[in-house]
């Protein structure tokens, strides 16, 4: 038989029909309802690849591979996510779970078999992904889902604030309880857990919680910072709280939060000075646009982070310190970055803002770059309109070939600039178009938009994969 597949899906039909797909190819599929059970399967089983689904009762998939890194024996297997909500969270799971690929329910057999034999030889050759440490993945988007303030509260303010200080306790029980379970011999079980549950319900009443907001709001990056605006992102854009912001000339910290994505933009009497981020796409890390621009082969930058390990220094500071890149070309690529957090928090549609004064970061301080906030909501505005074009344009799993006459006709008739010739080498007849954005260096953005470019002149054609 060839390789060893475990199947994970809590449908009974799909682990049928996925297993005949498999063992049709010559593979060898193993079957596991949820989670727990393929961990428990892979106690005992030796398995090259897991068919991973999303949404399972007991441990879903994003639990799953959070149990998965953290156990030495098998942390690096490659997990390839299939899920009917694969478009939405895949490159947020690919992202933090180090997961090698991804498939959309319903596929067909050529799709399933291409993406499990490409995956199986993207980890032979090591081009997986680099794998998370269990205790560095954030926590399950569906558990943070449940911590958030219901929106049924009361009108009455007395009540109202009852009802708060439940949730909080509640939410609190949902953190702790679940890690007092792993930890060996806590004795906290399911009614032990009952009753603990009561207990923070007991402690945490409104004048506690009171007591405790100054030391939560410490947790910030300075303890000095007073929030002066708040609100949700589905009832006020972040494009109208920049204007609003830039109209009155503040000076602040504005952070935006969506699912697991953060991003904060730093202000100076209305212009974003500095931008920072978490949980985003490596493309928005510094060291991707001084490659981009040439600044620094991509070879060097790696070394530089490899010998770097543990230090707490910023990047830009490391390269400046070693020669490697002058001052004033790190300060052009963190003006390019900042601007491009701006494109991509303008298209969040959910998600909640806040606005405080008080504090400043270092690099905002030191940097300074006075970004004007209306010229980068106008192309926020413009992006967001092109990537609409874009994305309803083609399917993510369509596989890209080139057309040969009208790439010698190309040739001769016009100049390509050198990413549009990197784009178009890198459509092969075998990449899917997520694959080619996902492993080439450069914007989404800017990639999509060559990759939209080159079908409407008729340069590459398309091939459903």
């Amino acid at each position: 038989m060839g390789a060893r597949i475990l199947v994970v899906d809590d449908s009974p039909t799909i682990r049928k029909v996925v297993a005949a797909i498999l063992a049709q190819r010559g593979f060898e599929p193993l079957l596991a309802a949820d989670g727990q059970q393929a961990l428990d399967t892979l106690a005992v089983e030796s398995i090259d690849l897991v068919l991973l689904d999303f949404v399972m009762p007991r441990m879903n998939g994003y639990q799953f591979c959070r149990e998965l890194r953290a156990d030495a024996s098998y942390r690096n297997l490659p997990v390839v996510l299939m899920s009917a909500k694969g478009d939405k969270i895949r490159g947020q799971f690919v992202q933090q779970t180090g997961a090698i690929d991804a498939i959309t329910k319903p596929f067909d057999a050529r799709g399933l078999v291409a993406v499990v034999e490409g995956a199986l030889k993207k980890h032979a050759e090591g081009r997986g992904r680099p794998v998370p440490n269990a205790n560095d993945m954030p926590l399950d988007e569906a558990v943070l889902d449940n911590l958030r303030p219901s929106r049924a509260l009361s009108d009455d303010p007395l009540q109202r604030r009852e009802e708060i200080a439940a949730e909080f306790a509640q939410a609190v029980g949902q953190l702790v309880i679940p890690e007092l379970r792993k930890l060996e011999g806590s004795g906290v079980r399911t009614a032990g857990a009952d009753q603990l549950e009561t207990a923070f319900q007991r402690a945490l009443v409104p004048d506690a919680i009171g007591t405790l907001a100054p030391i939560v709001q410490s947790t910030s990056w300075t303890d000095q910072l007073r929030e002066v605006l708040a609100g949700d992102l589905s009832v006020i854009s972040i494009a109208e709280v920049l204007q609003l912001l830039d109209l009155q000339q503040q000076s602040g910290a504005l952070s935006v939060s969506s699912h697991q994505q953060a991003i904060t933009l730093f202000l100076r009497a209305g212009n974003v000075d500095f931008a920072s981020s978490q949980g985003l796409r490596d493309e928005f890390l510094l060291g991707r646009y001084l490659v981009d621009n040439g600044s620094i082969a991509r070879s060097a930058l790696d070394q530089t982070l490899h010998a770097s390990g543990s230090e707490q220094r910023l990047l830009g500071e490391r390269l400046v310190e070693r020669g490697l890149v002058p001052e004033d070309t790190v300060k052009s690529a963190l003006a390019r970055q900042t601007s491009e957090l701006v494109y991509e928090v303008v298209r969040w549609k959910s998600g909640r803002f806040s606005f405080t004064v008080g504090g400043e970061h270092p690099i905002a301080v030191k940097t300074k770059l006075g970004l004007e906030s209306g010229s980068l909501v106008m192309e926020g505005f413009r992006r967001v309109d092109e990537w609409r074009l874009i994305e309803g344009s083609f399917d993510f799993d369509e596989v890209l070939f080139p057309d040969p006459v009208a790439i010698e006709r190309l040739d001769s008739e016009t100049n390509l600039t050198q990413k549009e010739r990197a784009v178009l080498q890198a459509i092969d007849g075998q990449h899917t178009i997520r694959e080619i954005v996902n492993e080439m260096e450069g914007s989404s953005f800017e990639l999509c938009k060559i990759l939209f470019q080159f079908l409407n002149s008729r340069i590459v054609r398309r091939r459903a994969a």
